[in-house]
């Protein structure tokens, strides 16, 4: 007769052949041992041996449905990443023990993980019916209705989880849940309260100084980001830079390397700032990529445009910074009229390659980085009303390719000329309107004082604060906000309306 005590201590020890070679006979002379044959599946499992798991645990389940076996092989399905099947198995163990929290909230965690939003959300409100006191179970609620955009949902669970204890997770994810209302107030509120809790949480005072920027409070909002090493405001060089430039003070023998932290649209925003520095410095220098420095240096002349740093300076400034370091705000913003040019051979060559028609010439940029702030983009299809307009040509000045454009004939995709930003600034000289999500490519519309016409999500960044139609950064810009998350039907409305009219 097989021992099957010392199958079970060679198991615990790690020694899985010798307990496999003994759980077997002891199958073989015990054929309907349920028990035997999930532990002999749980030796596969962990080594991975998944399809032979799978068989052990289903010779299990049908001598003796239990929890612990429907777990089992809802953790064999996990690994082989069939998801759908792991969550019905975690479902039938939570039938057999409906009680035990620590199971749901553990299978709560691996849908969430897997992105099976609303099977976390079912698991985690049977949690919450087991212990409704539970804190971190109803942040996490909270997290999971975000992701589905219930943002007023997901702001009970938040409160909720307050409401048991003051919790860091909660104050902090609520915070940034006011910011995206627009309730600056409140949002600054809660994350004060959480760097109570976590004086140096970098993702925090990240979030509080943007609040404080949406709110213009430019002092503090600096104050707070310039301390931030992950942050684009950030005056952590990382050795590449030298002495950064903080005491306002003139040094007209010096020279001071600008360097950037942000995107693309940040630099060309926050450049407007560079010539205020030739009061305070002999030389300045601006490092910036490389699609950037033909349009950069034809345009600022004054300003030494550099591709590497060369350590041949006395001080450092993040760009970004620029407005804070030279004691500016945000009431008076300087070249909102435009401060940046074409280059005239370039528009010229475009204007006779592309842009030799009498209907309305409009841009459209409607994607960006969905990796950082994916409310930003719009699909092309939600934009086809305007393209029906009989009196307009469409330009697509997406660099990315997309397979979008093939649907619709009345756009020209200029993605093949979009090397540099001396090429799209060229584009746009020979538009009459851009149409565009929040992007580099707005940016260095208003920068050229072009009409543009700036689709913004509900939620949209700082730098448009709570303006509604217009932007102190740029004259020529005006805003089409959604009314509501996500929604983008009321903006296509209000500027098919005013294209028809102009039509």
């Amino acid at each position: 007769m097989t021992d099957i005590q010392l199958a079970f201590s060679l198991h615990n020890e790690g020694k899985f052949e010798e307990a496999e070679k003994l759980y077997k006979e002891f199958l073989n002379e015990n054929p309907e041992q349920p028990d035997v044959s999930n532990l002999l599946g749980l030796i596969y499992l962990q080594t991975k041996q998944l399809d032979k798991a799978e068989k052990y645990f289903e010779i299990a389940i049908k001598g003796f449905p239990c929890a612990e076996f429907y777990q089992n092989i809802g953790l064999v399905f996990f690994n082989q990443k069939l998801y759908e099947k792991a969550m019905d198995c975690f479902s039938k163990a939570i039938e057999f023990e409906p009680n035990n929290v620590d199971f749901i909230r553990n299978f709560a965690k691996m849908a969430k993980k897997t992105g099976q939003t609303q099977k976390a959300i079912e698991f985690y409100e049977k949690s919450l019916k087991i212990e409704p006191q539970d804190e971190v179970g109803l942040n996490n609620l909270g997290l999971l209705y975000e992701k589905l955009h219930d943002y007023k949902t997901a702001k009970v669970c938040y409160q909720k989880s307050l409401k048991v204890t003051k919790n860091f997770e909660a104050l902090h994810n609520l915070g940034i849940l006011y910011r995206t209302e627009r309730n600056f107030d409140e949002s600054i509120k809660c994350l004060t309260e959480a760097l109570k809790l976590k004086p140096h949480n970098q993702e925090t005072m990240i979030s509080l100084g943007i609040s404080h920027l949406a709110k213009k409070e430019i002092k503090k909002g600096y104050e707070i980001l310039s301390k931030c090493p992950n942050s684009m405001f950030s005056r952590k060089t990382k050795d590449k830079y030298k002495n950064y430039w903080i005491d306002g003070e003139k040094h007209n023998e010096s020279t001071i390397l600008v360097y950037y932290n942000g995107g693309y649209g940040d630099i060309i925003m926050f450049s407007r700032y560079l010539p205020f520095l030739k009061e305070y410095f002999k030389t300045v220098k601006f490092y910036l990529p490389s699609s950037l420095r033909d349009l950069f240096t034809q345009n600022f002349p004054q300003i030494e445009i550099v591709s590497f740093n060369d350590e041949k300076q006395d001080y450092c400034a993040n760009v970004m910074e620029l407005i804070h370091l030279l004691n500016m705000n945000f009431d008076n913003i300087p070249f909102s009229s435009g401060y940046l040019k074409a280059n005239e051979e370039l528009v010229k060559s475009f204007k006779e390659k592309y842009f030799l028609t009498n209907k309305k010439k409009i841009g459209i940029f409607w994607q960006g980085n969905q990796a950082v702030l994916p409310n930003r983009s719009i699909k092309l299809e939600e934009m086809k009303k305007l393209f029906e307009l009989e009196n307009c040509q469409f330009y697509s000045i997406e660099k990315e390719d997309n397979n979008q454009l093939q649907d619709f004939k009345n756009i020209i995709d200029l993605q093949n000329e979009l090397s540099t930003f001396s090429q799209t600034a060229a584009i746009i000289e020979n538009l009459d309107i851009l149409i565009t999500i929040d992007s580099a490519v707005a940016h260095l519309a208003g920068a050229m004082g072009k009409k543009t016409y700036l689709m913004l999500p509900y939620a949209s960044e700082w730098r448009w604060f709570k303006d509604e139609k217009n932007t102190p950064w740029y004259d020529s810009v005006e805003i089409f906000k959604q009314k509501e998350h996500w929604n983008w039907a009321t903006v296509v409305n209000e500027i098919y309306n005013i294209l028809k009219i102009s039509d």
